[in-house]
């Protein structure tokens, strides 16, 4: 694993292009959504920023592994489409464990991921008349 200043310099020299990746999977998503007379300005700027974030935030991540360079472009950009997913999830996710770190932990040891619980379908046997 490399350090943190190590990390400077390759940013500088050709990772900040991500944000741009990232953002660019964001303006897809946005020129695509059928109801894109109902953003405001603030909303796409603000949206264009979290997917640059993510994508950056997916460099860190990603540099330290051993992947085709088309596969990461792949992956920043799918980090800038789905990043006010992606960004809202690990808010909902800080926020369960802030609450309540034990209770949080012991649920996702016993494979409670969720607090809701999930129902289950089953097809039972109809009762013979």
């Amino acid at each position: 694993m490399a350090q943190l200043q190590d990390f400077i310099p390759l940013f500088l020299n050709g990772g900040w292009i991500v944000a741009i990746i990232g953002a660019a999977g964001m303006l897809a998503r946005l020129v695509t959504s059928k109801n894109s007379e109902d953003k405001s300005a603030t909303q796409i700027i603000s949206n264009m920023i979290a997917s640059m974030v993510a994508s950056i935030i997916a460099w860190f991540i990603l540099e330290q592994f051993e992947i085709g360079a088309m596969y990461k472009a792949i992956a920043y950009g799918l980090v800038g489409l789905n990043s006010p997913e992606i960004l809202s999830g690990i808010v909902k996710l800080s926020t369960k464990f802030a609450e309540n770190p034990s209770e949080f932990i012991s649920n996702i040891r016993n494979g409670k991921l969720s607090s809701t619980p999930i129902k289950r379908i089953t097809n039972k046997p109809k009762p013979k008349k």
